[in-house]
């Protein structure tokens, strides 16, 4: 017991490096691995951005294309009422067609 006490003791304060055995590749491999794991983590993240990225600029086209539409929409309700107005309908009906208002022998009235 006393031996192996003044072994571990006379090891204190010395560096010492275990070699490695040059024909042992589990270091390359456990590196490459490592490696090929970070690429593959990098390109997911820049193929992720890359999306994002691509999906804002696609939303922002199709809110402008929205925002076009929502104005030809108001034009054209804007102009379907004044189509509709009652008073363009008997200027075209009298100035367009020809037509008249009925006399009273004209009108014929029907009794159901």
């Amino acid at each position: 017991m006393g031996v192996a006490l003044t072994r571990t003791n006379s090891l204190k304060g010395q560096d010492i490096r275990v070699r490695r055995d040059l024909r042992d590749f589990e270091f390359l491999y456990r590196a490459a691995i490592a490696a090929v794991m970070i690429i593959a983590v990098v390109f997911l993240f820049l193929w992720c951005r890359l999306t994002v990225t691509d999906m804002g600029y696609e939303i922002s086209t199709l809110n402008k294309a929205g925002a076009v539409e929502r104005e030809q929409n108001k034009r054209l309700r804007i102009e379907l009422t004044r189509l509709k107005s009652p008073e363009r309908i008997e200027a075209v009906a009298k100035g367009e067609l020809g037509l008249v208002y009925p006399s009273g022998n004209q009108i014929i009235r029907v009794k159901l």
